[in-house]
């Protein structure tokens, strides 16, 4: 959106101590577009350099690692010379903010006075999720997270949550995303039992009364896959939907293509052999749509993975005629 410019930030850290930063990533947004994406690891603070077992295997960053790289207050200049004069933004801001700090007081340097925005609170604020973790709020969006806590990884996905709800909101301003929106007050993650109390409650009451986000996320079931025809063109397949098709939901879709011995899928990833592209898209060039599952798609089919691209007509084409539109 024009006029969003800010600096979407994570780091990851080496243990249970705040301070004690491995990584960090950095993604620039000027003007409403993302321009680049940065990444540094460095040493933790002297006095809480040490890996523990739980953080390692949460980002896979060791102490072997890092052993070559300068330490957290080498570093950090480089992380200021990117950022610059630029608002930051980090999903969950509370975290990332007083690791920054706390690392800064070990390694008896200032810390800057970033004015920070949560993209975390944003999506609460406009989407009526039932997990707002980072991975939860990119899949309702329909953007890409391949590698959660690899930090480039995260704060580009936060930059583009932010740019998300700016297009679909028409909001332009980072305060306002995190203001404005449904009176829901922010909660912090409830026990499962209390969770699905609020469901069940939900459920009494969604015909009483109008939803008060912007959009829902669509309710998914994994269905079970039935189809047993190894010569339907589908059977095997693993297919991600991308955009609105016009003849189903995205849940007929997935039951459908069940029913033909296929799996559906969120994500493209590397298991991904087929795409289906709806919004009216015609044609099989990925690259020119728009969404991140598209362009997704279009990367690796150029690094020589085998995905099919089917716009919505061909789809419902590849389904006859063993299945039968209603």
């Amino acid at each position: 959106m024009p006029g969003l410019s800010f600096a979407a930030i994570d780091v990851e850290t080496a243990n249970s101590s705040r301070g004690s930063i491995c990584a960090v990533g950095v993604a620039i947004v000027r003007e409403g577009v993302r321009l680049a994406t940065h990444s540094w690891l460095c040493r933790p603070p002297r006095s809480v350099d040490f890996f523990s077992h739980h953080n390692i295997r949460v980002h896979g960053i060791s102490t072997g690692m890092v052993a070559d790289q300068p330490v957290f207050a080498a570093r950090f200049p480089e992380v200021l010379d990117v950022v610059a004069d630029l608002p930051l933004v980090a999903h969950n801001a509370g975290f990332d903010s007083g690791a920054i700090r706390e690392a800064c007081r070990h390694s008896g340097i200032d810390s800057p006075s970033w004015d920070f925005s949560c993209s975390l609170a944003m999506s609460r604020r406009h989407l009526d999720l039932d997990s707002y973790r980072l991975p939860d709020v990119a899949d309702a969006l329909d953007i890409s997270l391949l590698t959660h806590h690899d930090a480039a990884a995260d704060a580009t996905a936060a930059a583009d949550i932010v740019l998300a709800l700016a297009a679909r909101t028409g909001i332009d301003s980072l305060a306002d995303l995190e203001r404005l929106g449904t009176d829901r007050p922010y909660r912090p993650r409830s026990t499962a039992r209390r969770a699905e109390a609020r469901r069940s409650e939900t459920l009494r009451t969604e015909n009483s009364r109008p939803r008060r986000s912007f959009f829902a996320r669509e309710e998914l079931a994994m269905p079970e896959i039935t189809g047993t025809d190894p010569a339907h063109p589908l059977y095997g397949q693993t297919i991600v939907f991308t955009g609105d098709l016009t003849t189903l939901t995205r849940q007929e879709a997935w039951n459908i293509i069940a029913a033909c011995g296929a799996t559906p899928a969120k994500n493209v990833t590397k298991r991904t052999t087929c795409l289906v592209i709806g919004d009216g898209f015609t044609g099989t060039d990925a690259s020119t749509f728009t969404t991140t599952k598209a362009h997704r798609a279009a990367y690796l089919r150029a690094q020589g993975q085998q995905i099919a691209v089917l716009d919505e007509q061909l789809f419902l084409a590849t389904l006859k005629p063993t299945v039968t539109m209603s």
